[in-house]
């Protein structure tokens, strides 16, 4: 679907105004649309999957463990495949809310592809670099979308994830190294 026969479709919970802007700019921030009843039962999982993690000493299929991970201080990366670890993050992922919101911004043919929850922790250095997550998704068109929720409030000094308006009209940079080896993120050149 074009962006033009998507916003022809009625809008479910976004705005019009909120759909349109994010056709132009590739991105749209929403605050307070998540009932607390949801957020609270993520949190809920989050904690219990964290506490689960203190007995993990490697990275697995279901924890992706930072250089600093420990059972006293668990600091996991990742919780890898969110809605296969706990059935909370399924119930949210697949709820009428978070379907609708993307069905208003790629129109009504949704289909979930995949979740992770990623963690960044007070005092580490784990550095995401700027990359583009388009080259990184298996898909035969250009129509893929992230959904970011914050379990809690961020600042501005906390490093909350940026965008660079209209990036998505603009050129697809290489995410490998010279000799063509996966990086996951722009180079400085």
């Amino acid at each position: 679907m074009t962006p033009e026969d998507i916003l022809k479709h009625p809008a479910n919970v976004l705005s019009q105004a909120q759909r349109e802007f994010y056709v132009e700019q590739g991105y749209l921030k929403v605050e307070g649309v998540i009932p607390q009843q949801m957020l609270d039962d993520l949190r809920a999982a989050t904690e219990e999957l964290l506490n689960e993690s203190r007995g993990v000493t490697k990275s697995n299929q279901r924890f992706d463990l930072g250089p600093d991970h420990s059972a006293a201080h668990p600091r996991p990366r990742r919780i890898r495949a969110a809605v296969d670890q706990h059935p909370a993050y399924w119930a949210f992922a697949s709820s009428p809310l978070m379907v609708d919101i993307v069905a208003d911004v790629v129109g009504p043919d949704v289909k979930f592809h995949s979740s992770k929850l990623n963690f960044k922790w007070p005092g580490g250095d784990e550095e995401v670099k700027w990359h583009q997550d388009i080259p990184a998704w298996p898909h035969s068109n250009y129509s893929p979308v992230t959904v970011g929720i914050y379990l809690e409030d961020v600042t501005a000094d906390e490093g909350p994830l940026t965008m660079i308006p209209g990036s998505h009209n603009g050129e697809l940079f290489d995410h490998q190294d010279p000799t063509g080896k996966w990086l996951g993120y722009i180079s400085d050149e």
